[in-house]
């Protein structure tokens, strides 16, 4: 059974996750927003320095979870390092592999938040409807 050793790190990145697939350019945002997605995506877990899987067990459950965050942070990567960290919202929003970027977070938090990795979709096991997948720490396994 894997255990999420950092429940609350886990709940920013998948806060980051609905951020960066929400934003729409020239929409009017509220916190949290860009800036904040990013810190907690990358600044505070150093995915842009190290693999997610290093992180399974303390914020992700499984080599899926990684998976998805490495399909995110890759072109987010490219974004950011095409236009540098002082670029207007709407310059990020607006680059060519922007939609790749929303795609990839919204398909990367809703394998977050679909529940235990061998309850998933598409899993042996798979319980339809199966339960809210914040009420435990435990991803069974």
């Amino acid at each position: 059974m894997t255990t999420i050793a950092w429940p609350d790190r886990r709940a920013d990145v998948v806060a980051a996750l609905s951020v960066l697939a929400a934003l729409r350019p020239h929409a009017r945002t509220s916190w949290p927003g860009l800036t904040e997605a990013v810190h907690w995506l990358v600044d505070d877990t150093f995915w842009d320095q190290r693999s997610p899987v290093a992180d399974i067990g303390t914020i992700l459950g499984d080599a899926d979870e990684a998976d998805a965050i490495t399909a995110t942070l890759e072109p987010l990567s490219a974004v950011l390092d095409e236009l540098g960290p002082t670029a207007a919202d709407d310059d990020y929003l607006t680059h060519p592999r922007w939609r790749e970027v929303a795609h990839a977070a919204a398909d990367a938090r809703h394998l977050l938040t679909a529940g235990t990795p061998e309850h998933r979709p598409g899993r042996p096991g798979h319980r339809a409807g199966g339960g809210d997948p914040d009420s435990t720490l435990d991803l069974g396994k």
